[in-house]
């Protein structure tokens, strides 16, 4: 039996467009299904979370933050769900997150890997004008933010098996010039 799902991951630096890309996908082959890691933050008052004393503030960076074995077993019922209407065709699932491939179970689901990286910099920049809830408090971006980023990312280059099967991509570059190779990957993929 041929395989009934094509599972395309997505992760990177916050605000290196991410979501846009995934939802972009997402629009661009409309029988897709999309599951975001962000649906999966614990409530701000639960006492998984990792209290950041001198910011009096929640580290949301980690994954101890997200119920990652409740999206892993969402995506596992994605993936065994009955077929409605059984066609040859390949489906598609979407898998987006800001730190998608610390989930080796997940990781492994992905057919494709995206990584999507900025400078600290750019990821400052767009970081600054998004809204959070809970808000962010100052000094969160420099303390907590970007160094939990560079600590995942080194993660997924050091570990050779999972670096081989990425694709880096600059999240500065024009998001259409991004998603005009993402698509063309993808339609090849399920051809």
């Amino acid at each position: 039996m041929a395989k009934q799902w094509f599972v395309v991951g997505i992760s990177g630096a916050t605000c290196s467009g991410k979501s846009t890309l995934a939802n972009k996908i997402h629009d661009y082959f409309p029988t897709s299904v999309l599951v975001c890691q962000d649906n999966y933050f614990l409530p701000p008052g639960d006492p998984r979370h990792v209290k950041i004393q001198e910011l009096n503030h929640v580290n949301w960076e980690l994954s101890t933050s997200l119920d990652m074995q409740k999206m892993y077993s969402d995506v596992i019922k994605i993936l065994q769900s009955p077929e409605k209407n059984p066609i040859d065709s390949k489906k598609l699932l979407i898998l987006d997150g800001f730190l998608l491939f610390e989930h080796k179970a997940i990781t492994d689901l992905c057919d494709y890997k995206y990584f999507l990286t900025l400078t600290k910099e750019q990821c400052w920049k767009r970081r600054k004008n998004r809204i959070y809830e809970p808000p962010d408090v100052p000094g969160y971006f420099d303390k907590i933010v970007w160094p939990e980023f560079v600590k995942y990312k080194n993660e997924v280059i050091q570990n050779n098996e999972l670096y081989e099967t990425v694709t880096f991509i600059d999240g500065s570059k024009d998001m259409e010039e991004i998603c005009e190779m993402v698509f063309k990957k993808i339609d090849q993929l399920l051809s």
